[in-house]
């Protein structure tokens, strides 16, 4: 059965462009949305544009989605040569991605931050084609607002937020997008996949691909306090794991388990943890929400994710240590925290903030704009 028979039937194919990147934190839930959107429709076309060097094209190609890399460039607010030669990329940018979407012909353009999305954006809009942008974090990011005047709507989990893009008319706030593997996890998975004790409760401490080495140092004079009553699984994250692994040659422990990245099974893994030590930014959050997980924040210093933790603080839905702190006073701070830590209960509340639901109210959102009802 072709294109044409599905559109006999009633059923016209669905073309989503996305793009975004720089991290896994906005590259997840794309992928997710994508999920869904195949769970639903027979006939979906997909293509994702990002940048030539980011995490988020090996994440892609996991994945059955084509990827294009386009160029890109970066507004700085601070003194580099990078700022002279970066608006040609985004030149360069802009016009590839004008010919990518003449090619591809989507009928909606969803894009989740990065510099990279923001020349795809204005393409968007001059062929007429509707964009979306997913705002997870609390705080705008400076491409999701250079998007917003060229942006039909705006996606996002906070009220807050929403109210931060007043030129964007269409606005939803909707529950985390999470993939499958998330809602469907199943703890015992996790015990075969990565050899864990099935009685011993768990501690997953994981940084991200940005954030890895500052936290992994942090927690590092913490982790054979943490072993007398845990086993650990450490994501140490690809790009700082060489030197990590160097730092802890002399330190092993049958219960700790450091690891680069999971790429399969991080569902199962965090169905699994009793607590989670983390960034803030919202990806993993969300996941964390969906599963209920007691969780630590340690935001990434000087970024958007200490507003994000001080978000989910106020709301009694996680606990938030700074980095500093976990470093010089990390297992006096553990005790105190520990001693009096009711379990469950920030996972729960952490549920009731960021509720279920999510994905599937963005691809009906998707279809609505999309005219795939």
């Amino acid at each position: 059965m072709n294109e044409n028979d599905f559109q006999i039937l009633g059923e016209r194919p669905v073309r989503v462009l996305f793009t975004g990147g720089g991290s896994g934190g906005p590259t997840l839930p794309l992928l997710a949305l994508a999920e869904e959107i195949s769970q639903q429709r027979k006939v979906t076309h997909f293509l994702f544009l990002g940048s030539k060097n980011g995490p988020e094209r090996e994440m892609v190609e996991q994945t059955e989605i084509p990827f294009v890399a386009i160029p890109s460039g970066k507004v700085r607010r601070y003194w580099s040569w990078h700022n002279f030669i970066d608006p040609f990329f985004v030149l360069g940018g802009g016009l590839m991605s004008l010919a990518v979407l003449l090619i591809f012909r989507p009928q909606i353009v969803v894009s989740a931050g990065s510099f990279v999305s923001v020349p795809v954006a204005y393409a968007a809009w001059i062929l007429r084609i509707p964009h979306v942008i997913l705002q997870m974090d609390v705080l705008p990011g400076l491409a999701n607002r250079m998007m917003a005047p060229v942006s039909k709507a705006l996606v996002a989990y906070f009220e807050k937020t929403a109210k931060k893009f007043p030129s964007i008319s269409f606005k939803k706030v909707i529950g985390p997008v999470v993939r499958q593997e998330i809602s469907s996890a199943n703890a015992k998975f996790a015990n075969e996949r990565f050899g864990l004790h099935p009685e011993l409760p768990l501690i997953l401490i994981t940084g991200g691909g940005q954030g890895a080495a500052g936290l992994n140092r942090a927690v590092l004079p913490l982790l054979k306090h943490l072993l007398k009553n845990f086993q650990v699984v450490h994501l140490t994250g690809s790009g700082a794991a060489k030197s990590f692994v160097q730092e802890t040659s002399v330190f092993s422990h049958q219960h700790y388990h450091p690891l680069e990245v999971v790429y399969e099974g991080m569902g199962d893994l965090i169905a699994k943890s009793e607590i989670v030590l983390t960034r803030a930014g919202m990806g993993i959050l969300g996941e964390l929400a969906v599963l209920q997980k007691d969780t630590v924040l340690i935001p990434l210093p000087g970024t958007h994710q200490e507003e994000n933790a001080l978000l989910i603080k106020e709301n009694n839905a996680a606990e938030y240590v700074s980095q500093q702190v976990l470093s010089t006073e990390g297992i006096n701070w553990w005790d105190n925290f520990f001693e009096k830590r009711v379990p469950g209960e920030m996972g729960k509340k952490l549920h009731k903030l960021l509720p279920d639901g999510g994905t599937k109210d963005f691809v009906k959102l998707v279809f609505d704009l999309s005219g795939k009802v």
